[in-house]
């Protein structure tokens, strides 16, 4: 059973690892530098809401899914946030 819990620990790293990496990818490690904490509003950080698309559109090319037309709102505003959806989106 520890087991299960490291893979799910490591998914969870991992996720919220790639999207970081996206975030760097699409606006540059000055506009989204390691330090920010993944709770902080994206909003807060910087990003706009053309850069919020941007960053949906390559989780959906990076994670393999389609993101709903009713996702709620909270889902989208921090790393956190968006990691907690991938993962529940696994099952």
């Amino acid at each position: 059973m520890a087991d299960t819990g490291v893979r799910e620990a490591d998914t969870e790293v991992a996720v919220r690892q790639r999207i970081r990496d996206l975030l760097v990818e699409l606006f540059g490690r000055e506009r989204f530098p390691g330090g920010i904490e993944d709770s902080v509003s994206l909003r807060e950080a910087g990003l706009p809401s053309t850069g919020l698309v941007s960053l949906l559109v390559a989780m959906e090319d990076a994670f393999g899914f389609e993101w709903d037309d009713d996702v709620q709102p909270e889902v989208l505003r921090s790393v956190d946030s968006l990691t907690g959806h991938v993962l529940a989106l696994r099952g």
